[in-house]
């Protein structure tokens, strides 16, 4: 019995210590299982990260020169958007610029931005986490807006802009000065080094802002006139050509005027060349109060002569304007005026618009010339308009 009894614990024994084997085999293959799940996990992401940054690579070399080479601000703000896009993949995107004299930014680019949130929405320094950047001009996310004591949380808060999620933002600062603010919302793709990432990514926006900056001053330094702070005829001989092939695509009219001060030898032979050139600045800073500032171009053609462009104006509407500003320097109180053969300083002009009297640039300029001798030969301070009869084709 004894014998028997130790046979069946014996037997009991052994059961047990294969099923307890197969018990440890099973939970180390299950462990073995999760372990090959893991580390294909963090091979998977490990080359999903490698595909991510391959493609940073590739496409951030020519996103940077879009950057640098885009001709004004506005067409640079789309790249600064894909820059983001490339770093964070967001939902939403918003870049503000800053009015310093309002305390405001203003809205100009943005990506996933609801309907409720204006193109041009405009935020005061201050207001929501955009303001808030803007006043503290330093980078910040999520938990530095957890970190933020309770007033400023309250006024955060109470201050909220509608529609805009903002998670990530980083201000545009070049040398102390505020250019904008970047909002980034909802990012797909997500590291420990996000606000430092926008922060690189606001410093190259701001870098570029001020490359285009005094990219355009130096351009318009090199198209104006130094002595009547007009446009000189280097930038007429360009500009012309723009604004004919704007007006043939919209159908519409481009008028021209030439101008010439009348017996401006004798005022330059009877004051000297100093009191000349101030009757030439003068006659400058008229000419541009009395044209429409966001199209008409003031030009300084050579000498005593100006040229101005009136993009869509008939030779009518330019004409009545030629008018008004023939009389503007008649009854201008020059310093010698008197002294004058007409007893005061004026001009003469001729006008010539596009396509009545001309199909070209050289075609218009020289119906406008022929107007304005005309003039000259009728007993000067006087307007004339060109006759179809000058059109060359």
């Amino acid at each position: 019995m004894i014998g028997a009894v130790g046979g069946l614990l014996l037997a009991v024994a052994a059961f047990e210590l294969r099923n307890g084997n197969a018990r440890v085999r099973e939970k180390e293959r299950g462990e073995a299982h999760r372990a090959l799940a893991w580390l294909g996990r963090q091979l998977q992401s490990i080359e999903d990260r490698s595909k991510e940054q391959s493609e940073v690579f590739q496409v951030l070399p020519d996103l940077v020169r879009q950057m640098f080479s885009a001709t004004g601000k506005r067409p640079m703000y789309p790249v600064v958007v894909r820059l983001v896009q490339l770093f964070f993949r967001p939902a939403q995107v918003a870049i503000f610029v800053a009015v310093p004299a309002e305390r405001k930014l203003r809205l100009v680019e943005g990506l996933g931005l609801p309907d409720t949130f204006g193109k041009s929405a405009v935020i005061e320094y201050g207001q929501g986490r955009p303001g808030h950047v803007a006043e503290s001009r330093m980078a910040m996310d999520e938990s530095d807006f957890n970190n933020v004591t309770t007033i400023t949380r309250l006024q955060l808060e109470s201050s909220v802009v509608p529609g805009l999620q903002a998670d990530v933002l980083a201000p545009i600062v070049y040398d102390e000065e505020l250019l904008g603010v970047i909002s980034v919302g909802g990012a797909a793709a997500r590291s420990d080094h996000e606000k430092r990432l926008l922060k690189m990514v606001a410093d190259l926006s701001a870098s570029a802002l001020v490359h285009v900056r005094q990219l355009k001053t130096s351009q318009e330094m090199a198209n104006m006139d130094g002595l009547t702070e007009t446009y000189n005829k280097r930038y007429l001989q360009s500009r012309i050509n723009d604004d004919i092939h704007k007006a043939e695509s919209a159908n519409t009219a481009l008028s021209l005027m030439i101008l010439d001060i009348d017996h401006f030898k004798h005022y330059n032979d009877t004051n000297g060349h100093l009191e000349g050139d101030d009757v030439l600045k003068r006659i400058g800073a008229i000419l541009k109060s009395a044209v429409r500032d966001d199209t008409d171009v003031v030009v300084r053609y050579g000498g005593e002569e100006f040229v101005i462009l009136f993009p869509g104006a008939t030779k009518a509407v330019a004409s009545r304007q030629a008018e008004t500003i023939r009389r503007a320097v008649e009854t201008h109180a020059f310093k010698h005026a008197a002294r004058q053969p007409l007893g005061a300083v004026t001009i003469s002009g001729g006008v010539a618009s596009f396509p009545e009297d001309a199909r070209n640039s050289v075609a218009l300029l020289r119906a406008a010339d022929q107007a304005l001798y005309e003039a000259k030969a009728a007993g000067r301070n006087r307007i004339i308009s060109a006759s179809p009869t000058y059109v060359v084709t």
